[in-house]
Order: structure tokens, then sequence, then C-alpha cells
């Protein structure tokens, strides 16, 4: 197995459960607030849930998806070093502009 998957999926899996704890704490913590809140006095300032707990939850789940996706593109990449599956599309350098220009493909007829 690849170590830098290895790494990449131990840093996902560490930032979505960071990322889930805390969007979790804000949503508790705000209904919580609004289920038990008495005010007696109705001159008083009424502080709600942490705003900022709840982007940064956001903030964080975003890169916990775009960490998701490079494991799925060192996935790819280890399958295909580790079974030795053919890619479908050829190898690098396979074509060349010349070519494609002498065949005339370079510009196709109106």
């Amino acid at each position: 197995m690849s170590v830098s998957l290895v790494i990449f999926f131990i840093i996902a899996e560490v930032v979505s459960g960071v990322a889930l704890g805390m969007m979790l704490w804000a949503t508790i913590t705000e209904g919580l607030h609004r289920s038990r809140n008495v005010h007696y006095n109705l001159d008083t300032e009424c502080l709600t849930a942490k705003t900022g707990l709840f982007g940064g939850a956001a903030f964080l789940a975003l890169d916990a998806s775009l960490i998701w996706l490079v494991c799925q593109i060192l996935t790819l990449n280890a399958r295909a070093d580790y079974l030795e599956e053919d890619d479908s599309k050829g190898e690098y350098g396979q074509v060349y502009v010349t070519e494609m220009e002498t065949n005339g493909a370079a510009h196709p007829a109106p």
C-alpha cells in the first residue's frame, strides 16, 4: 500500500471527525440555548452559540472533502501501480502534433 495514501487517509479521517464534532457541538449548544433560555429582564443582551464554531466546522468539512478527493486520486494511482492495469487512454507521447497535422486532423474541414 502507498505510504502517501495511508497518510492522506488518516488525515482525512481526523479532519472529518473534528469537523463533525465541531458541527454537532455548535448545533447542540444552540439547541440547548434556545430551549433553556428564560429571560426575566428583557433589556439585557441575548448571547447565542458561538457562530465561529459553526463556520470553522464548515471550513473543516470543505477541507476534508478536498483531502478525500486526493485520497481517491491516490487510490487510483496505487491501483494502477500494484494491479498493473492497462490504461485505456494510451501511453504518454503516443500522438504528436506533427502526426495530427499530416493526417489533416488538426484542421477539420468546414
